[in-house]
């Protein structure tokens, strides 16, 4: 077996050949990362900016976000009493609602703190004698005042009514609970 050489043109197109696939090499190894690189940081610079737009829409909502709050603060105290505990707030919502009966006229004859039926209320029952027309009076006034409390439960007695044949005289419980928050401790 003889070998060939090749003659110079062909020794031109071989080198030449092997010249395209080393600058292909390189063009793979060094230059395709450096390339892809810098499509990568773009897209980084791109999402940068969404997000600091989007930085930049939320600091300015700050006010805005922070008046909504304060006027739901406000608003909270409709529905929540502040009171240090949950006793205190159990002696609240008896003394609103003894106040209560006292100022239409009622005898008041009772009251007490009962378990409240979630966390974070106060709940208590009193017990009074008041007539029909100022037991509609007091459960409009005491559902009606804020902060709102829920009555759980309502128990009229009228055993006058058995003697007399009319109820000039009831004998009320009510149980009552409301949503307290702990008050800022100073």
């Amino acid at each position: 077996m003889t070998t060939r050489t090749l003659t110079p043109r062909q020794s031109q197109a071989v080198a030449l050949f092997i010249l395209l696939a080393l600058i292909a090499l390189i063009a793979l190894v060094i230059v395709g990362p450096l390339v892809s690189g810098f499509y990568e940081r773009a897209a980084q610079r791109r999402q940068l900016a969404l997000q600091y737009s989007a930085n930049d829409r939320n600091i300015a909502a700050i006010p805005r976000l922070r008046r909504m709050a304060e006027a739901h603060e406000r608003l909270l105290g409709d529905f929540v009493l502040t009171a240090p505990d949950a006793a205190s707030a159990g002696e609240a919502l008896r003394q609103r609602m003894q106040t209560a009966i006292i100022t239409l006229g009622g005898d008041f004859r009772g009251g007490e703190d009962i378990p409240a039926p979630t966390a974070g209320q106060a709940a208590a029952r009193i017990t009074a004698r008041i007539s029909s027309s100022q037991l509609n009076l007091l459960l409009a006034s005491i559902q009606n005042s804020k902060p709102f409390l829920t009555i759980t439960a309502l128990v009229i007695g009228a055993d006058e009514a058995l003697v007399t044949g009319q109820a000039s005289a009831l004998d009320v419980q009510i149980e009552a609970s409301i949503p307290y928050r702990p008050a800022a401790k100073r």
